[in-house]
C-alpha cells in the first residue's frame, strides 16, 4: 500500500519538474519554426564518424547527438558490419527501417546468443551496459537519445 503514492508525486511534481525537463529534452526549434521535418528521398546522410562501422552513412534529422538534449538519427550501411562491444552513459532507443540487425550483450561478440530486430521492430537499451551489433546484410536503423551521445569502448 505504501507504494501507491509515487504515480501522485508524479503528478504533483509534473507541473514544477515538467517544464524544465521538457526543455532540456526537447530538440531545438528556430524562432518560428513549427515543425522538424525530414523528407526520405531529402535526406542528406554523410560518412559516418570513425568510431563507427566503415563505410556507413549517417544523417542527423533532429538535434544535435554532440550537444545535450534529444536528437534523432539514421544510419545505414550498405555493407555487413560488426559493431564491436560498447556502451552508452544513456539509453539508446533503435528502430530498424530496412534489413536487420543482430544485437547482444557482453564484453565479445557471440552470434549465438543475439538477438535479431528486423524491419519496423524496435529496441532500448539501458544505459551503461556493454552490447554489440552486427548486420549480415544492408540495413538502415534510427536512434532517439540524449545528448550528448558518446560511444564508449
Amino acid at each position: 500500500m505504501r507504494e501507491n503514492w509515487k504515480p501522485l508525486l508524479a503528478i504533483l511534481c509534473f507541473p514544477a519538474c515538467g517544464g524544465a525537463l521538457a526543455r532540456e529534452v526537447e530538440a531545438p526549434f528556430a524562432p518560428g519554426q513549427q515543425q522538424i521535418q525530414a523528407f526520405a528521398d531529402e535526406i542528406a546522410y554523410r560518412p559516418c564518424p570513425p568510431n563507427l562501422p566503415a563505410g556507413c552513412e549517417m544523417a542527423v534529422l533532429e538535434g544535435n547527438p554532440k550537444a545535450p538534449g534529444l536528437f534523432t538519427l539514421r544510419i545505414h550501411s550498405l555493407a555487413p558490419f560488426v559493431l564491436p562491444p560498447h556502451s552508452h552513459p544513456r539509453a539508446e532507443r533503435v528502430t530498424v527501417l530496412t534489413g536487420a540487425v543482430h544485437v547482444g550483450f557482453g564484453a565479445s561478440v557471440n552470434r549465438a546468443t543475439a538477438q535479431k530486430f528486423g524491419a519496423g521492430d524496435y529496441y532500448v537499451n539501458r544505459p551503461s551496459i556493454q552490447h554489440y551489433v552486427f548486420a549480415d546484410e544492408p540495413v538502415t536503423i534510427q536512434i532517439t537519445g540524449i545528448g550528448p551521445w558518446v560511444v564508449e569502448k
